[in-house]
């Protein structure tokens, strides 16, 4: 009995495990795509500038400093800043694909026949579709 209490139990982890979604996740439109768009390149040009500032600030700190003993909070404050700029070129990338993705999405309605079975055989029924269409 407990054999076919595990088989049981194994088989319906699989079948919910495998099985096709309830819910079609809700794809993006233009707006959202041009926002979040935005969005990225507003961060990556912050992280750009932010950067930039802390490198260089921390460099003429350095320089203007006494060379004797070793400034580890400058050197903290440089490798930051790089890091920083460094940071900023996958945002301004993730940006530059979303607004090329914003530029290709296109929305389009159309009537399809649609053959479907019917009591006396197979019928032909219209239907009405909205179609996103994204050109990568």
């Amino acid at each position: 009995m407990r054999k076919y209490f595990i088989w049981a139990i194994l088989l319906l982890m699989t079948t919910s495990t495998f099985c096709q979604q309830k819910e079609l996740s809700q794809s993006l439109t233009k707006t959202d795509y041009l926002q979040k768009s935005k969005k990225q390149k507003t961060a990556a040009w912050s992280l750009l500038g932010g950067g930039f500032a802390l490198g260089v600030g921390a460099i003429i700190l350095d320089v203007s400093s006494d060379w004797t003993k070793s400034e580890t909070p400058y050197l903290v404050a440089i490798y930051t800043g790089c890091a920083s700029m460094i940071g900023s070129i996958p945002l301004f990338i993730a940006s530059a694909r979303n607004k090329r993705k914003a530029m290709n999405v296109s929305t389009y309605f159309e009537i399809l026949q649609d053959p479907l079975p019917a009591n006396i055989g197979i019928s032909v029924h219209r239907t009405a579709n909205v179609s996103l269409k994204f050109n990568f």
